[in-house]
């Protein structure tokens, strides 16, 4: 071949070369994607939201004695409640309890610890607990109007306090007919939270 068929044959080659790389400029190249390691991987389950304490079944509650001071929290806020005495017997002065019957007669002292607001502080359930025997019968104590003794802190029920708004207290005495053998008394609030027992021995 001589030369000049050689330049000829160089010239069409580099033709060739130029017309492909002019060809795929036209098109746009699509961009390597970048991989982080966590291709696949699903992400990690959300944490559970946390689940509250069981409520305390009434005879789960705690005990409050003579002397004992407790706090409870019910819808209308927390209150400082103070068991001042409690007694049981068959007959209180003149009045006697019917056949199998016994008077359980307890003093409290309710304080609103709420610092704020208006709010009262509702008392009522404090005079009408549920009577649990220790032979397992169940019953509503009867409320007893009136009785007095004098070896025992006047008689003056819930019923005839005002309930006691932030910062102030009340005192109150109640008296409950309830079987004549030892049980308890368990105070849950008007939603069914079951707060503490007095337990007659």
């Amino acid at each position: 071949m001589n030369i000049r068929n050689c330049l000829i044959a160089a010239l069409a080659t580099t033709g060739l070369v130029l017309g492909a790389t002019a060809c795929g400029d036209d098109d746009e190249v699509a961009p390597t994607p970048t991989l982080t390691g966590v291709e696949g991987v699903s992400p990690p389950p959300a944490s559970p939201s946390p689940t509250p304490p069981p409520k305390p079944t009434p005879s789960e509650a705690r005990e409050l004695k003579a002397g004992q001071i407790i706090t409870v929290t019910t819808e209308d806020g927390p209150a400082e409640i103070t068991l001042l005495a409690v007694h049981n017997a068959t007959a209180i002065g003149d009045a006697k309890a019917d056949a199998g019957q016994q008077y359980v007669v307890y003093t409290m002292q309710v304080k609103n610890l709420s610092s704020t607001g208006t709010t009262e502080w509702n008392t009522s359930w404090l005079e009408s607990p549920r009577w649990s025997g220790t032979n397992r019968e169940a019953v509503s104590p009867v409320f007893v109007i009136g009785p007095e003794d004098p070896k025992l802190i006047p008689y003056d029920p819930f019923s005839s306090t005002p309930e006691p708004r932030p910062g102030e207290h009340v005192k109150a005495t109640e008296v409950l007919g309830v079987p004549n053998n030892s049980g308890t008394l368990q105070f849950e609030d008007d939603a069914g939270n079951a707060h503490f027992n007095i337990v007659i021995r």
